[in-house]
Order: C-alpha cells, then sequence, then structure tokens
C-alpha cells in the first residue's frame, strides 16, 4: 500500500519528552478521524532514548549514593556522624537544582552525568569537617558550639580552597565550543553547583548539627572502626618504611611515571563516546545511474537481511529526499532505520559486526552504520556522517573523478578504513539537445522558443490551480509519458512556428544520448569530490593521521589540485585543541590557588608534584579498558585536577599546625599523615565508589561519562597513593634540602 511519512522536529530549546508527550496526545485524536483502512504509526520517538537515558544515569547516581552511605558507616564508626554527612547528600543536590534554574540549565543526561560524578566528591567537605570535630572529641574537646566552631577554624580554609579548586578546574569547560561545549558545559554546570552546595552545608549545618548530635567522650575512648584499625596497622609501618628511604620512594615515582607517560602516546584518540540510542541509522548508496526500481529492489534485500536478526524490532526505509527538503538526497541514497528490542542482550558493536558481514554480500550497495541522533550531530559538524572524508579539490571533472580512484584504492589498505565509498561524478546517463541555431532562424523562432517547449514538453509548468473543496492542486502541464519516453519520440515533438507551421524538435535540433556528472559539488568556491569511510576496530585519530601520511606519499595530483581529510576528525581536532588549552589553565590555576592557601611556593609545587602521578593511573585505566583519548576522558583529565590535591592540601595544612604547636617536622609529617589516615582513605574511597556504577553498570545514558569515570578512577587510586606514602617523603626530603641550603655559606 501507499505510505505517507512525516517527521516531526521541536522548536530549538523546547523540551523534547512534553513535546514528544502532546505529539502522542494528538496522534490518538487523529487516530480517531482516520477513514477505515488507513492506520498511523509511529517509527522513532527520541523521548524513549532520552527517558532511557536519564532513567539510567539516575539509577547510577542512586547506585553510587548508596555505595557512598556505606562507605561512611564503616568508616566513621559513628552512627550519628555518618547520618550528618550522609544528609549533606540530597542537601546539595537539591542546593544545585537551585543554582542551575536561574541558570538555565535543565535536567538532561549530561547534568544528571554531572551529579554522578560529583556524588562522591559532595561529602568529602563534610567528611575532613565531621571527622575533624570526631578526632577533637575523641581526645578530650566535649563536643558543643566551641569545639564546632574550633573544627571550623582549623580545617575551614583548606576546605574552602580544596573546593574552590574543583570549581576552579571545571570552570575552563564553559570555554568550549561545538557540541562538546553544549554537551559538557551542563555537567560542568552541574558538578561546580553541587560541590558548591556541599561546602556551604560543609561550613554551616555540618558544624551545628555535629555540635548537637554527637556524644562527649572520655579522652583515648576513641570508637575507631575495625577497617580504620586495620588500615592503620599496615599503613604505619609502610610510611615509616618510605619516610627511611626518601630518595627512593621519590626516584620510584619518577621511575614509575616515565613509561606511563610514553605508553599515553600509544593511546588512541577519537571525538566523542557513542550513546547507546537503541537503533542503527544505515545509509546505503548505489551507483548514480542506477533507477529507482534497482534502488528499491536492492534496498529490499537489505531489509530482509536485517529482519533476519532476533534482536531487530522494526525497520524502516526512507529512500532519496526532495530537493526542497531542509536536506536534500538523491534517490540513490536510502536512509534504513534499524529500531532494536528493549530486551537485546547483544551489545550495538557485536550487531554491527553481523550485519556489516551480511550486508557486504549484497552486490552493487555501499553501506555507512551511524545512529539516528549521531548522524545528525555529524551532518551538522562536518557536513557528513562520515567518521573520514577525503575531499579532493579540483576545476576538471574527469580529473577528480581519476584522482577519487586512486585515493580509494589506497585508502582500501588503511587499517580500520571500512564503508569505503566515493562519490561517482560521470556515469549518468543524459539526454543532451543542442539547437540549430540556423535552422530555428529560418522558421522564424528564437532558441529560447524551443527551450520553452522542450521545458514544458519535458519537464512540465504548472498552468493553473484547482480548488476540490478546502484542498487545492497545482494543474502541471507536459507530455504524456509515451511521448518523452525515448529519443525517437522526443525527436517528433512538434513546436508551433510563428507561420502557423509545426516543425519537428528533430529538424531544429541535434539529440544525442551521452553520460555525464550526476552532480557538481563545489566548496570554498572550488570543485570537489568527496571519499567517505567509517572508522571501525582502530582509534579515529591514528586511522585519520595515517591516511592523511599515504595520502601525501602515494597520491599524484597535477598542479591546482589538493585534498583534505575532514568529517568527524575536524571536530576532534577543534574539541582536541580547546582541552588541552583547559588543561593548561587548570593547571596554572591549580597552582595559584593552592600557593595563595599555603603562602608557600615549595608546598604548592610538591602538591603539584602529585598530578603526573595521577596520570599514571588514568593511563593505566585507559590502556585496561581499551579506552581511547576523547572529549570525556579529557574532561575527567581536568577534573582529576582538582580532585588529586585536594588530600595533599588537608596533609600539608594539617602539618603546619603540628609544626606552630612547637613539633620538629618529620613528627609533625607521620603525626599528620597517620591521624588523618581516616579522612584521606574516606574522601577517596567515596570519591571512586560513587564512580563505580558508571563504570561497572551498563545503565543506559552513562556511555558518555565513562570514559571519564575510567580516568577519575585510575588517577584516584595512584593519587591516593602517593598522598598516603609518597608525599610525606617528598615533603619531608624537599623541605629538609631548603634548610641545608640556607644554612649553607653561600646562602649567607
Amino acid at each position: 500500500g501507499e505510505v505517507v511519512s512525516c517527521r516531526i522536529t521541536k522548536q530549538f530549546g523546547a523540551d523534547s519528552v512534553k513535546v514528544a508527550g502532546e505529539i502522542r496526545r494528538a496522534l490518538g485524536e487523529i487516530r480517531k478521524t482516520l477513514p477505515k483502512g488507513v492506520s498511523l504509526r509511529t517509527v522513532y520517538d527520541q523521548s524513549e532514548l532520552v527517558d532511557s537515558a536519564l532513567g539510567g544515569v539516575g539509577r547510577a547516581i542512586l547506585a553510587g549514593a548508596f555505595l557512598v552511605v556505606g562507605v561512611l558507616f564503616l568508616m566513621l564508626g559513628d552512627l550519628r556522624a555518618a547520618l550528618i554527612v550522609t544528609l549533606t547528600l540530597p542537601l546539595s543536590i537539591a542546593l544545585a537544582g537551585l543554582f542551575l534554574k536561574p541558570a538555565g540549565v535543565g535536567i538532561n543526561t549530561m547534568t544528571l552525568g554531572g551529579l554522578a560524578i560529583a556524588v562522591g566528591l559532595l561529602v568529602d567537605a563534610a567528611i575532613i569537617m565531621t571527622e575533624n570535630i570526631i578526632h577533637r572529641v575523641s581526645e578530650g574537646a566535649a563536643p558543643g558550639r566551641q569545639n564546632a566552631l574550633q573544627a571550623v577554624i582549623e580545617v575551614g580554609r583548606p576546605i574552602v580552597f580544596a573546593t574552590l579548586i574543583v570549581i576552579a578546574v571545571f570552570a575552563p569547560l564553559f570555554s568550549m565550543t561545538g557540541i562538546e561545549g553544549r554537551m559538557y558545559g551542563p555537567l560542568a554546570a552541574a558538578v561546580i553547583s553541587a560541590i558548591a552546595g556541599s561546602l556551604l552545608l560543609a561550613l554551616t549545618v555540618v558544624p551545628i548539627a555535629s555540635a548537637a548530635l554527637l556524644m562527649p567522650r572520655a579522652p583515648g575512648t576513641g570508637n575507631e572502626p575495625a577497617l580504620l584499625r586495620w588500615l592503620r596497622r599496615i599503613y604505619t609501618p609502610a610510611l615509616d618504611l618510605c619516610l627511611r628511604h626518601r630518595k627512593t620512594v621519590m626516584l620510584a615515582c619518577f621511575l614509575g611515571a616515565i613509561p606511563a607517560f610514553i605508553a599515553a602516546l600509544y593511546v588512541g584518540t577519537d571525538f566523542m563516546p557513542k550513546l547507546d540510542e537503541g537503533a542503527f541509522l544505515i545509509q546505503t548508496m548505489l551507483p548514480p545511474e542506477a533507477s529507482l526500481g534497482q534502488v528499491d529492489r536492492a534496498n529490499h534485500k537489505v531489509e530482509d537481511v536485517l529482519r533476519t536478526f532476533p534482536e531487530v524490532e522494526d525497520v524502516v526505509r526512507r529512500t532519496g529526499r526532495a530537493e526542497r527538503t531542509e536536506d536534500p538526497m538523491p534517490h540513490t541514497t536510502s536512509d534504513v532505520l534499524v529500531v532494536f528490542k528493549h530486551d537485546r542482550k547483544r551489545s550495538l558493536a557485536d550487531l554491527e559486526d553481523g550485519m556489516r558481514a551480511r550486508l557486504q554480500s549484497i552486490p552493487g550497495i555501499s553501506v555507512l552504520f551511524t545512529t539516528p541522533l549521531g548522524m545528525r550531530i555529524d551532518e551538522g559538524l562536518g557536513g557528513t556522517p562520515a567518521d573520514l572524508s577525503v575531499k579532493i579539490f579540483g576545476p576538471d571533472l574527469s580529473e577528480l573523478a581519476r584522482a577519487a580512484d586512486q585515493a580509494r584504492s589506497i585508502m582500501e589498505n588503511v587499517r580500520g578504513v571500512t564503508d569505503l565509498r566515493a562519490e561517482q561524478l560521470t556515469g549518468v546517463p543524459q539526454l543532451r539537445i543542442s539547437i540549430d541555431r540556423s535552422a530555428v532562424a529560418r522558421v522564424g523562432l528564437t532558441p529560447g522558443d524551443v527551450i520553452r517547449a522542450v521545458r514544458i514538453g519535458l519537464a512540465g509548468e504548472e498552468e493553473s490551480e484547482i480548488w476540490a473543496g478546502q484542498k487545492r492542486f497545482d494543474l502541471i502541464l507536459r507530455l504524456q509519458e509515451e511521448k518523452r519516453r525515448t529519443p525517437g519520440a522526443i525527436k517528433s515533438l512538434l513546436i508551433d512556428g510563428h507561420d502557423g507551421s509545426r516543425i519537428p524538435l528533430g529538424q531544429l535540433t541535434s539529440i544525442e544520448q551521452v553520460f555525464g556528472p550526476g552532480s557538481i559539488r563545489r566548496e570554498a568556491g572550488t570543485r570537489r569530490i568527496a571519499i567517505e569511510s567509517g572508522v571501525y576496530g582502530r582509534d579515529l585519530g591514528s586511522t585519520a593521521a595515517e591516511v592523511r601520511a599515504r595520502l601525501s606519499e602515494q597520491l599524484r595530483l597535477p598542479p591546482g589540485y589538493f585534498f583534505d581529510v575532514g568529517g568527524r576528525i575536524e571536530s576532534q581536532s577543534r574539541a582536541g585543541r580547546a582541552l588541552v588549552l583547559a588543561v593548561a589553565i587548570a593547571l596554572i590555576v591549580v597552582f595559584i590557588l593552592l600557593h595563595l592557601a599555603l603562602g608557600s611556593a615549595l608546598d604548592a609545587g610538591l602538591i603539584v608534584v602529585s598530578l603526573p602521578v595521577a596520570f599514571v593511573g588514568s593511563i593505566v585505566a585507559l590502556l585496561a579498558a581499551g579506552e581511547t583519548w576523547n572529549v570525556s576522558s579529557l574532561v575527567g583529565i581536568i577534573g582529576l585536577f582538582g580532585i588529586a590535591v585536594q588530600n595533599g592540601l588537608v596533609l600539608v595544612t594539617q602539618t603546619r599546625s603540628l609544626v606552630a604547636e612547637g613539633k620538629d617536622l618529620e613528627t609533625a609529617v607521620r603525626e599528620a599523615s597517620i591521624g588523618r589516615l581516616r579522612p584521606k582513605v574516606m574522601t577517596a574511597a567515596t570519591a571512586i565508589l560513587g564512580l563505580l556504577p558508571i563504570l561497572l553498570l551498563r545503565l543506559h545514558g552513562t556511555e558518555i561519562e565513562r570514559p571519564l569515570a575510567i580516568v577519575l578512577t585510575g588517577g584516584l587510586v595512584t593519587s591516593t597513593a602517593f598522598t598516603l606514602l609518597a608525599l610525606p617523603a617528598f615533603y619531608l626530603f624537599a623541605h629538609g634540602l631548603r634548610r641545608e641550603v640556607g644554612k649553607s655559606p653561600a646562602a649567607n
């Protein structure tokens, strides 16, 4: 039967879920008015993707919060203290909502993703504050307003600066442009808002609640949980060993960092992680000379193959798009939408493997795998849904076609290149009608008269309108099908002369069948041809680099011709440059804030030294997970800057407080390290466990944040180990060296 398709697009800034709900309601009303035998079916509803993704990220937040609360109860050993800290979780998220609403940032997968990442960080300030109050109570101080105020004075400054550092490192993400800026800007806004809310609570609600709810204890009766006592028994001798062999520890840190940074060069690069949309959009293409019937038959074979997969729920195809649409497409190109069942077990990657292998057996057709939303994003960024688009520029179409064939054969041998296809400029059968000007003049006509007659007879011309009730139809005048089907019939077309005679078109023109270009594409005022491909089984960056290198070496172009490698790689390059700049800004801001907090460039530098060690864990985690350097993982590196320095800042601040009380430096470092083991382990554990659901649970919608979580988790493991064991050794060595330099004769 006949089918009419309709695509409904929401207005910019509208809520996708609300708009889709209203459309579904309207469709329900329309169904009641349809005539018998006519059905209305929704093929693709993007709000289902939004709902599923929001639900998946929401579950990640709840699971992360549950794990964080578990750590609080295990490590604090005080039910009331754990409840006080736990209370800051929902309150921080509520405050984040209050901050985000005036900024015009709504609830989406990226803001929820920001909260999922921050859920383990929201309790950090409250942990440090509460743990310090518990520490003072265990030493005999009475819980009350005075004790709470003293606790705020002791750790308030480092907490404020530690939180400001986290906020400052996420702030450069607002400078990102393009789709990556639109996606990670809300994530940064959510993280900053939530952490700012948690700081506010840690300085107000937490000390007040602690003063009111914590019970007094006799000196020396600190009720430490068994887990903390076990950790302290392991940590104390390990710390003493590191303090005795400071130079060995420092050398080991540097030697461990060097191979990791070398390995980082071998981690692949990509643009952004792909969201599991629960559907494929497979673009099929046939040669330009193929008729609509041939295109239809070939695509029916494609549909039959796709329907054999048990995971497929529906297959819908649209062939070609009209020239008057916002996105015209020739009749040889088709979009095949493959919608999967919700309960499928296989991943999109496995399904893509199977489908690509099966579709290769269909002759004469090339395919390109993408997703409905991914295709729109990629077309908007690079003008093509392809991962790589090699464009060759030059004036002559036949030379461009030759160069494209050569480039295609070169790219076929590059590992990772798949779904390779080249635009075909020639090969389309055409009917060329050349006017004989002298013959036309002899019968008293002009070339324009003949051209108008040909246009009306073959293409048609709108002459009038017909109204049938409230419906309007255009009246198109043109020849019957049999009068314009063959060159012979067209030659016999009669042209009216000015003297009333009727002359066959064949006497006024020469008519011949030729092969010509199906389309002539231009870019930057120059003719061009494109060779497009996907990238599969390899990272985008190295594949594009090899394609560019091989084409530069092997592609022979005449003077005046040149090529460019574009597609999704263009967006990756732009985003990479922006993120490298953001990383540099974040590093500078971290050092400045540490210097302001500590008033010492040496102490600030010692804490910054922990950052390369944090990268070691991130690099190892990326390699182990098979992930790439992309927008998400680089954002994770930026976030790691802020999180990694928190514990170092608290340790250095506590050490300086003990030195101010009259203790020697080595004793102060040791006591600060052992005495503050609990907050350091707790803040690291909550941050890691808050990210664990994104890493381990395959929740829909968390794919975009997963590389970020991998980087943060790996980096936090190594940076925490460095802060616990190596930073005290670095601190003693650096300050000991400074004392020796100060006592040397050269210094006097």
